[in-house]
């Protein structure tokens, strides 16, 4: 099998595992993944920071690069915006149907919104890990560790979206394909064989990361502040 067929079915095999086990679970655990994969109408702000943040981080990140450590490079080819969209079928739909619409929604019942989306970036990045070694020549235990920060920091900013849209799959399928297609025209702006994107665009997500775990922080806050408001109320009535 070649190495190309291997990694679509990489892809899709999450996915499709977390369908067999959520019918073994019963119809409803079905049926909620599938509300999920069609809350497509959520707010437009949702999908605009989908695109907007993974485009900025390996936007500045490649710029970092060119600048600091620069190396031959030419004008990057448009062809990998185009491949990240067409993986949609594949790796975006299937691991968010995995991911998120079943292993965070899951563990969210039983730890808090932040827990689970670092437990559910420790899995995604081990199972990236196979994915890494076959299309990368120079991967080390220093670089393969940083690579597993940046997933788990991903893995923290998508449940972030996931939640915040009312968990709409669309929302984070766009993340995903996004995230792919910047991250493959970042590393063609700055020359394939330039490693400094890994660590630099690591630093940013998690920086990232962080800044949308106090924002869900203030929200929650906010929420939980408008709720103990509301129940006072009617206690008074």
């Amino acid at each position: 099998m070649e190495w190309p067929l291997i990694l679509v079915v990489g892809n899709c095999l999450p996915g499709i595992l977390a369908l067999v086990w959520a019918l073994f679970l019963g119809k409803h655990q079905l049926g909620r993944i599938l509300h999920s994969l069609l809350a497509w109408r959520t707010p437009l702000r949702w999908y605009v920071l989908s695109i907007i943040l993974p485009l900025g981080v390996f936007l500045i990140s490649s710029s970092i690069v060119v600048v600091y450590f620069p190396s031959k490079r030419g004008w990057p080819p448009v062809s990998p915006l185009f491949e990240g969209l067409l993986t949609l079928p594949f790796g975006p739909l299937w691991e968010e149907i995995a991911w998120r619409a079943f292993a965070l929604r899951r563990l969210q019942s039983r730890y808090s919104r932040l827990t689970s989306s670092l437990i559910v970036g420790v899995y995604w990045a081990v199972w990236h890990i196979p994915l890494w070694y076959l299309t990368l020549g120079y991967v080390t235990v220093t670089l393969l560790l940083i690579m597993c920060i940046n997933l788990i920091a991903w893995s923290v900013i998508f449940a972030s979206l996931y939640n915040r849209s009312m968990e709409s799959l669309p929302v984070v399928i766009l993340l995903h394909a996004v995230y792919m297609a910047a991250q493959n025209e970042a590393f063609a702006a700055v020359s394939y064989s330039n490693i400094h994107l890994i660590p630099v665009s690591a630093v940013l997500s998690l920086c990232l990361a962080i800044v949308v775990t106090r924002c869900d922080k203030r929200q929650k806050t906010h929420e939980d502040m408008s709720l103990l408001v509301r129940r006072h109320g009617e206690s008074d009535r």
